[in-house]
């Protein structure tokens, strides 16, 4: 019987892990921010007491508008700071 090789993990399965939960945090961050922020300026807010800001009611403007542009500017610095490139292809096994 062949004896059984040792299993070695591929180096570039950490780096796919550490990007992972970086996307996933971002992800829970946005959702909460954003569904936090929306539900603090309009939870329970009758019409008249209403704040608005550029005719968008102040729970969607700063919920909606500023978390989507916010949240659509920080993957960019998520990219550059926790993700590496690196190649796909199996590496040759020596």
């Amino acid at each position: 019987m062949r004896e059984q090789e040792e299993f070695v993990e591929d180096p570039r399965f950490a780096q796919c892990n550490k990007e992972m939960w970086a996307t996933l945090g971002l992800f829970v961050v946005n959702i909460l921010l954003v569904g936090g922020i929306s539900l603090w300026f309009g939870l329970n807010k009758s019409a008249e007491s209403m704040r608005y800001i550029l005719g968008f009611p102040a729970w969607f403007f700063w919920g909606c508008l500023v978390g989507t542009i916010v949240f659509c500017i920080l993957p960019y610095f998520m990219i550059k700071v926790f993700f590496k490139d690196m190649s796909i292809e199996a590496e040759d096994e020596r």
